[in-house]
């Protein structure tokens, strides 16, 4: 496999992607502030906690939109072993924002858990080929990103045992832990992938303090924005640049 002279400068400088993309993702971004706007009214409405979800039949399904449109982005990504993966990452977070936005019925917080959780493994199969040996301060990312999920655990811990989420929860959180040090060392042309990765982790986060700390939907409105923008990023991190890498590995 050769390689093109002045690729890497040339994958730095793209700063766009191919419509296919381009367009799939701006109304992902449309969908995602419109839902947000709509979170902070909601909120603004109801007694501080209250449930947001619930509010009108097809909630749950414009949640999910968001994902849905990143995924009909990446299905035009011109990297065959990374689109697969992003595809599926995208429709499981999808199908987790769905049944998330299903709090009357008792399995939708573990179902939607698991389906996240399959979502930052498609993420982790997207980058692990693109990991690099950690070095200066991508190791110094890596080591508060492994602390933070351990804090996090800790935190959590009494409240988990009391539940019965143990086990599922310690899974979730190292599974999510893995995808962000990936994010944190691939290899890519710009950090928005990384910065993703931090977004997800810290909206899990803040999930898990709404469900195991205070026992409401408390952080429901930051909840969202954050998430939305962690998807947004990651996904743009792979598509910047990507016909460069596209024909590099050609």
């Amino acid at each position: 496999m050769g390689s093109t002279p002045g690729l890497s400068s040339t994958v730095t400088q793209t700063p766009y992607w191919r419509p296919a993309t381009r367009w799939p993702w701006a109304g992902a971004l449309l969908v995602a502030i419109g839902y947000g706007v709509f979170l902070i009214i909601t909120a603004l409405r109801l007694p501080a906690g209250a449930e947001l979800t619930g509010q009108f039949d097809l909630q749950p399904a414009v949640k999910a939109a968001t994902a849905v449109l990143l995924a009909v982005a990446a299905a035009a990504h011109p990297l065959r072993r990374e689109r697969g993966w992003l595809v599926a990452a995208l429709l499981c977070s999808a199908a987790g924002d769905y049944l998330l936005a299903l709090p009357w019925w008792p399995p939708s917080f573990v179902l939607g858990l698991a389906a996240f959780l399959i979502a930052h493994l498609c993420f982790l199969g997207a980058l692990w080929p693109l990991v690099a040996r950690p070095t200066g301060g991508r190791a110094v990312a890596v080591a508060v990103a492994v602390a933070g999920c351990l804090a996090l655990l800790v935190w959590f811990w009494p409240r988990l045992l009391a539940d019965g989420m143990a086990l599922p929860v310690t899974a979730y959180i190292a599974v999510l832990g893995s995808m962000v040090c990936a994010a944190l060392l691939a290899r890519l042309p710009t950090p928005l992938t990384a910065a993703g990765a931090v977004c997800f982790a810290v909206s899990d986060a803040m999930i898990g303090i709404d469900r195991f700390v205070f026992g409401n939907e408390l952080l429901a409105v930051p909840i969202w924005w954050v998430y939305a923008a962690s998807l947004l990023l990651i996904s743009a991190g792979f598509f910047v640049g990507a016909p460069a890498r596209a024909a590099r590995d050609t």
